[in-house]
């Protein structure tokens, strides 16, 4: 990324999320998480016009494994092993350890956006054939995005993330009466009982966010990846540079017990989206994952004037707490002509799967039977 003008890669990633800018990109690179030690080679596409103008970029690897990307292609590694040569490298397009949705196409407003959309997807197949990738894999892209890769010859997947969007309503209690009773005495509760631990909340935005902050930030931020026994994907190089150079799309809050510091939030702002993504707890106060995490997020996306809340891939507890899930959309291509009927079985597979889940997480929703959609879903 430090090879590329900002200027001319936020001209094509816009304005309206953050994931794709060039410094937050750069901030992965430069942090080390995203490097050929761990197994990413940027292998990022710029096109340009006939007066050598950039009009399109896609934020693309070439990998060495399948890490961050929660399953995405799970399966599929051993099968094109076994009928079609090695899985790896692959040409992956995304936003690296970040399992959001978002735009991985990104094109310039004053160009024809369906076909330099074409043209990205020919690079990077093109791209994929210079390096003998097995495949070009675009992962969390925006719907436009994954109904365009069909014609480019893309085999089209899903899975799912939970999102809380807004129907209109202008406080929380108004969300609570839209809920079923047994829902509604739920949440009451569980905010009840936090709210008795006499905790105190700080946000840190703009020129409140500094560097400084990084440091108790991770200490929660790793205790709870350690207690979850899970692979931390961050560090703190990564975290003090985001907060230095784009702490205005940036939410840090923390909960103190005192002058104790016990959770932390970091959340990423779009223009009509927040997008809850870092989470850390002490592990001690029952509930304050649900408070700090999903309830007072809810408050200050209707106090913002937010529409929506990306709450990510995983935590079925969000549910039953209000948080619809929705899909996640994917594309692959493989270069292997051969591969291509095995990998759309598989395909075909995963996607009836991710439709059942999200059947059964919404069926889970605490609205009365045929209000979800009124409900925040």
């Amino acid at each position: 990324m430090a090879d590329i003008p900002p200027e001319d890669w936020n001209r094509c990633a816009g304005p309206d999320n953050p994931y794709v800018w060039h410094s937050h990109l750069l901030a992965l690179e430069e942090s080390g998480i995203v490097s050929p030690e761990n197994g990413f080679h940027p292998r990022h596409i710029v096109l340009r016009d006939r007066d050598g103008k950039v009009v399109a970029t896609a934020p693309a690897y070439l990998k060495d494994h399948s890490e961050g990307e929660l399953g995405v292609d799970l399966g599929l590694a051993m099968a094109h092993n076994r009928a079609a040569g090695p899985y790896y490298p692959k040409l992956q397009v995304e936003v690296p350890m970040t399992p959001i949705t978002g735009p991985r196409l990104l094109i310039s407003k004053d160009v024809n956006e369906a076909e330099t959309r074409q043209s990205l997807l020919a690079a990077l197949r093109q791209q994929a054939e210079k390096e003998s990738a097995s495949s070009v894999q675009i992962t969390y892209m925006t719907e436009p995005e994954w109904n365009a890769t069909e014609t480019a010859g893309f085999l089209k997947s899903e899975g799912n993330a939970y999102v809380w969007r807004n129907p209109g309503l202008k406080s929380f209690d108004d969300i609570l009466a839209t809920m079923h009773s047994r829902g509604r005495s739920k949440i009451r509760r569980e905010r009840r009982k936090v709210a008795a631990e006499g905790l105190t909340y700080r946000t840190y935005r703009g020129d409140s966010l500094s560097a400084e902050l990084t440091a108790p930030f991770f200490e929660m931020y790793t205790a709870t990846y350690s207690y979850n026994k899970t692979e931390l994907w961050h560090n703190p190089a990564y975290f003090e540079q985001i907060f230095t150079t784009m702490p205005d799309v940036q939410d840090l809050t923390f909960a103190y017990r005192g002058d104790v510091p016990v959770a932390m939030l970091l959340s990423i702002l779009s223009e009509d989206t927040i997008y809850a993504q870092h989470w850390g707890h002490s592990g001690d106060i029952r509930f304050l994952h649900f408070e700090l995490g999903i309830y007072q997020t809810v408050e200050a996306a209707i106090r913002d004037g937010k529409t929506a809340i990306n709450f990510g891939t995983t935590g079925q507890h969000k549910a039953e707490r209000g948080i619809g899930m929705e899909p996640a959309y994917h594309s692959l291509w493989f270069r292997s002509e051969e591969f291509l009927d095995i990998a759309a079985m598989g395909i075909k597979r995963k996607r009836a799967a991710a439709e059942k889940e999200r059947d059964e997480e919404n069926a889970r929703l605490p609205f009365p039977l045929g209000d979800q959609e009124e409900g925040g879903r």
